[in-house]
């Protein structure tokens, strides 16, 4: 029961962390907190690295 509720407890503060970094990638006001934000999310989950990286070159983000 430990193990279980450890990791209930660590995939939320993970969850959670990427939730506020999405938000904060998307919706920050400065522009240098966005780009530092989508650099971190692309660091915490690997999948997305890619698209993160060709939106800033391209330039389709606000």
């Amino acid at each position: 029961m430990t193990v279980g509720l450890l990791s209930m407890i660590a995939a939320a503060f993970y969850s959670g962390t990427v939730s506020v970094l999405a938000l904060t990638a998307t919706f920050a006001r400065r522009r240098t907190l966005r780009r530092e934000a989508r650099s971190t999310l692309a660091v915490l989950v690997p999948g997305r690295a890619t698209s993160a990286q060709e939106t800033e070159r391209t330039g389709d983000a606000a």
